[in-house]
């Protein structure tokens, strides 16, 4: 029989799974990250070797049996980063034993792909970073933000946190309004200022470690709203907006006007939240009739769907294939 491995590749972790051609899932498996702008190409690929290699150990499926991949990986932007990409997948697959066809798409691709199974409609993904893509009637397809953490992911987890941080860091230094997430800071970084800057200067350290860090923070900013936080409350409403801007943008760019469908993917849009409020309101105001739909599977399977129905790959997304 042959099987078809899908890859989720991301910021936070990396998760693969394997599938029959009638698309049953016959193994999975999980590791870390894989975005090569965060943890590096080496790491990278290390992460996503030992993932694929939970997966085919746990579903006993030999390498030669899989007879295509597809990775969707967060960090495959532009033409810019075709060679790492080339380069890490060349290498995870290698060392797992795999010498198959494969292509890599950015990892929205494959979260719309796992949503709608190749009908149109727009995906927002909405995790360590935040990003959307849509595909239209005519399949053209279409992205937006998915920028990285310096000038992108406006809404997401990272952004969030560092909303968080920057709020609670004001509140201290008597800038800003009272916040309870100064609390969560003092625990983080030390009860001094003196601890504080020491806390900051080592941000400066590690790109992997400032990130973590960062994004980390975004649940303490979420359970401050529920306790009835303003400023913790505000940083969601204002997030929630933003995403549903980024959606908004791709639903036009494709034509999907007239009650377009959105699936949403990621921790931030999956948990009851203001955020989530503020999503849902912001997109029925600018987008009238807009519903809300479930995706109907994972990224990693939305992978493994267009490893094996490659006709279904939006023929205008950016891709390297091996």
């Amino acid at each position: 029989m042959a099987y078809f491995l899908g890859i989720d590749g991301g910021a936070t972790k990396s998760h693969v799974v394997l599938s029959n051609g009638t698309g049953r899932l016959v193994g999975e498996g999980q590791n870390g990250p894989s975005n090569y702008h965060i943890v590096g190409v080496e790491q990278a690929a290390s992460n996503l070797s030992a993932a694929i290699s939970q997966a085919l150990a746990r579903s006993a499926v030999s390498p030669t049996d899989v007879k295509a991949a597809c990775a969707g990986m967060a960090g495959l932007d532009g033409a810019s980063d075709q060679k790492q990409m080339h380069q890490i997948l060349t290498t995870a697959l290698n060392a797992s034993g795999l010498h198959c066809p494969w292509r890599s798409l950015n990892d929205s691709v494959v979260a719309w792909a796992g949503a709608f199974h190749g009908s149109p409609g727009a995906l927002i993904a909405a995790g360590s970073g935040a990003v959307a893509f849509a595909v239209g009637e005519n399949g053209r397809s279409a992205r937006a933000d998915g920028l990285g953490h310096w000038l992108g992911d406006a809404g997401s987890g990272y952004d969030i946190g560092r909303r968080g941080l920057r709020a609670a860091l004001a509140a201290l230094d008597e800038r800003g309004p009272e916040t309870r997430l100064t609390e969560r800071f003092r625990v983080l970084a030390g009860g001094t200022q003196k601890e504080w800057i020491g806390w900051i200067a080592g941000l400066d350290a590690s790109i992997s470690y400032a990130h973590e860090q960062f994004r980390s923070f975004a649940p303490f900013v979420f359970e401050a709203a529920a306790c009835g936080d303003a400023i913790a409350r505000s940083i969601l409403n204002e997030a929630g907006a933003e995403l549903a801007g980024t959606v908004a943008s791709v639903l036009r760019k494709v034509g999907l006007l007239t009650e377009p469908q959105v699936a949403t993917a990621g921790s931030v849009l999956q948990q009851p939240s203001s955020l989530r409020q503020a999503f849902r309101a912001a997109l029925e105001a600018d987008l009238p009739g807009c519903q809300i739909v479930p995706a109907r599977s994972d990224p990693a399977c939305g992978a493994a769907l267009l490893a094996s129905k490659s006709d279904l790959v939006p023929q205008d997304a950016l891709q390297v294939c091996g």
